[in-house]
């Protein structure tokens, strides 16, 4: 929940309707037009726009137009009172209401709803130059937060605490975002429920014992709870208190506050004398598991402002932040010490801990290659589904397996960071790779079995297979990367005009296809929004993307579809980026030439061989040029052939190098940047560019900056939202 701090009520906001463009039109040229003009064109209008705003260029139609994204941002800064700038006249109430009406209803007419959960699900909405111009650097923004553990946090969290089969990992990511953990605060009841049940199970796993003869003759528990299920002597004060501050400790990682321990020794007492001894003791035990604590992350602060109105969070978040940000197991107990004795009270003593744990090789560090897979996002080559006849009753490629690219990815992933240095530039160009990495057992065995099988054959058939050759199967998954042979030492170096980075990896093109063929709108938006750093708006509901169905077509000429005005202002951002990229077919291997299907002869198949064969092939000259436009860099923008020169050109970008900054920043933060960010982005850029490109600099500048220490407490305003209001507003 959250209040809108507003000088009226918002009820009129869910009134205002729209039944279609010209209503909402005539609405905007009567009331936000004019409010727009007096109060924000004059310094975001044509002639050099602040934070590359134009509001004369923003069209109302947010249905058939890019401007959604845009449009939230500015009801955001108007909601919250940060625009117009403090300096300027504060605008009149009415003018504010009827604009930020007209907003809210256009955006439901068109199907994008301005939510809070925008700031969570919308990415690279606050400009580009808004985050990076160091001579204009707005006031830290950064609201106190509560969010949900991670599903991996909770999973590892089951794994050490759970003695007993049964307990469900409940929690779901949260749907639109960038990343998958990304500051969801709902938990509604089925997952209680779930929550609970877990609850109970562990407890009942720390709790194991057989009773005989009203004797406890088994004990396979916590020794500190046993006296609560002793039925002969009832339990002391003092081991109740024992029994609660053991489980604080187990669960909490802390002992109870005094109020906190005088609670739940009455509640133990109460349930003991309700339920009985073993049923109301779990039932005590089990609520510490659904404390906040338990299954929230506290990102409040403490104390009281300082000068610049944060508030730092307390040492204990602190604490619980940085194990959150690189494990699934939350602060060890060095972070925890330096949390209890002062260590994390200083920026100084925040580094020093941040660096140990990224300097400790033994300290398992998930969340950082994850973070990869989520930003390139190819651990999707497994969903994507490839038929085994697709063409000539063969099988298009035997040797695919997604399972192995995605590993071979990882691999290489690890190898770059292990280097520590120009890690983008790497990741965006190195022609290096692994192949079959960690599943070449598996294929060594698969050749040995194979080679068996196939001398068999020809020593049972001579004749049918006399000119035979046997085709290892750990060639067929070498042919994803354009090797004839498994390479003996790795990682092995690929032509350098044919490969260049984590994009050009069998792993991504895969991610980025479908089951004929490549998929070049997705490859397109992936560039343009976490490279360069730009929006693409959702494809509108009325729009039916669908390719025309001309396999005799390539891919490029069946995309002219897209190039209507109607469509092009979107696919304008993606087509071009994605071209370069059809020098690779939809298994990711390298071609020199493009296939298309052969109608005339597929259509003079007969017989048996028509039965046997879908589809004739034949190869058609191949078109790889593309362009970068639309970024608003002119160094950048330009054509380019093919995806090697595409990501060399887009490696050397500073404009690349900062928006890789920023999604770093999104997952660790949890969170979407907002421009009183700009001093933490910058200041982590600053340190990822000082040390020659080292991931651990750049990790340990963001986990130790003002946007992750620090917090704006939110404070009621003299004219806030009537609470009815508000809740009709948050609905």
């Amino acid at each position: 929940m959250f209040l809108l701090s507003l000088p009226f009520s918002l009820a009129s906001a869910a009134e205002l309707k729209f039944t279609n463009a010209d209503e909402s039109r005539a609405e905007f040229e009567r009331s936000v037009k004019p409010f727009l003009t007096k109060h924000c064109v004059g310094c975001h209008g044509a002639k050099e726009p602040e934070g590359e705003l134009d509001l004369t260029t923003l069209d109302p139609d947010m249905k058939s137009s890019t401007s959604g994204a845009r449009w939230a941002t500015l009801v955001e800064k108007l909601t919250k009172g940060e625009m117009p700038p403090e300096e300027k006249p504060r605008p009149d109430a009415a003018g504010l209401a009827a604009t930020i009406d007209w907003a809210h209803a256009e955006s439901k007419r068109a199907n994008r709803n301005f939510t809070r959960r925008a700031a969570y699900e919308n990415g690279n909405i606050t400009p580009h130059s808004v985050l990076f111009d160091p001579k204009n650097i707005p006031p830290f923004d950064g609201e106190s937060r509560v969010r949900r553990v991670s599903p991996e946090i909770y999973e590892t969290f089951l794994k050490d605490a759970a003695k007993r089969p049964g307990t469900n990992q409940p929690f779901s990511p949260l749907g639109g975002t960038t990343f998958k953990d990304m500051g969801d605060p709902t938990i509604d009841e089925p997952v209680t429920a779930t929550l609970f049940r877990n609850a109970l199970i562990i407890v009942e796993g720390q709790t194991v014992h057989t009773v005989e003869n009203g004797k406890i003759v088994k004990w396979n528990g916590a020794r500190e709870l046993q006296p609560l299920f002793d039925p002969q002597v009832a339990p002391t004060d003092a081991q109740l208190e024992a029994a609660i501050t053991f489980q604080f400790k187990q669960i909490l990682k802390r002992p109870p506050t005094d109020r906190e321990l005088e609670k739940f020794v009455a509640l133990l007492k109460r349930n003991m004398a309700e339920a009985g001894q073993v049923v109301g003791s779990r039932y005590a035990l089990a609520t510490v598991l659904m404390l906040t604590e338990a299954v929230f992350r506290m990102e409040v602060g403490s104390g009281q402002p300082d000068e610049k109105g944060r508030v730092r969070l307390a040492p204990r978040e602190i604490a619980f932040a940085i194990g959150y940000a690189l494990t699934d197991k939350g602060p060890d107990s060095q972070l925890l010490a330096a949390a209890a004795t002062g260590g994390l009270g200083t920026d100084e003593g925040v580094t020093q801990q941040v660096r140990r744990l990224l300097d400790d090789a033994k300290t398992d560090k998930p969340r950082i290659l994850r973070f990869f897979r989520e930003y390139f996002g190819y651990d999707k080559a497994s969903y994507v589904f490839k038929e085994a006849n697709s063409g000539g009753g063969t099988i298009d490629f035997p040797g695919h397996d997604p399972g192995s690219l995605i590993a071979d990815t990882d691999r290489l992933i690890e190898y770059i960071l292990e280097q520590d240095r120009d890690v983008l530039r790497e990741l965006l160009t190195t022609n290096k790779t692994f192949v079959a990495y960690r599943t070449a057992a598996d294929w060594q065995k698969k050749l040995v079995e194979a080679r068996k099988k196939f001398d068999a054959e020809k020593k049972a058939n001579p004749e049918k297979y006399k000119n035979r050759e046997f085709n290892p199967p750990v060639k067929m998954v070498c042919e994803a990367y354009g090797l004839s042979d498994f390479p003996e030492q790795q990682p092995v170096e690929l032509p350098k005009d044919q490969r260049a980075g984590i994009l050009t990896q069998p792993s991504w093109l895969v991610a980025n296809s479908t089951t004929f063929d490549n998929h070049a709108i997705h490859r397109g938006k992936w560039i343009r929004e976490r490279l360069l750093g730009n929006v693409v708006p959702d494809v509108p509901i009325t729009v039916d993307a669908q390719l025309p169905n001309t396999p005799e077509k390539t891919l490029r000429e069946r995309m002219a579809v897209t190039e209507q005005a109607y469509c092009w202002k979107c696919h304008q951002l993606m087509n071009d980026l994605a071209y370069p990229f059809e020098q690779f077919d939809h298994f990711g291997r390298y071609r020199a030439m493009d296939s298309v299907v052969d109608i005339e002869a597929t259509a003079k198949l007969e017989g048996p061989r028509r039965n046997q064969t879908k589809r004739v092939m034949q190869d058609v000259p191949l078109n790889r040029s593309g362009l970068v436009a639309h970024v608003g860099d002119a160094s950048l923008e330009g054509p380019v052939d093919g995806a090697v020169e595409l990501m060399h050109k887009l490696a050397a970008s500073e404009r690349v190098e900062q928006v890789f900054v920023r999604h770093a920043f999104r997952y660790w933060l949890g969170r979407n940047e907002s421009p009183g960010d700009a001093a933490s982005l910058q200041a982590a850029h600053k340190a990822y560019q000082e040390s020659g490109g080292s991931m651990k600099e750049l990790l340990s500048a963001l986990l130790t900056s003002e946007s992750f220490l620090y917090r704006v407490p939110a404070s009621p305003e003299p004219n806030a939202v009537p609470k009815a209001a508000s809740k009709k507003a948050n609905s």
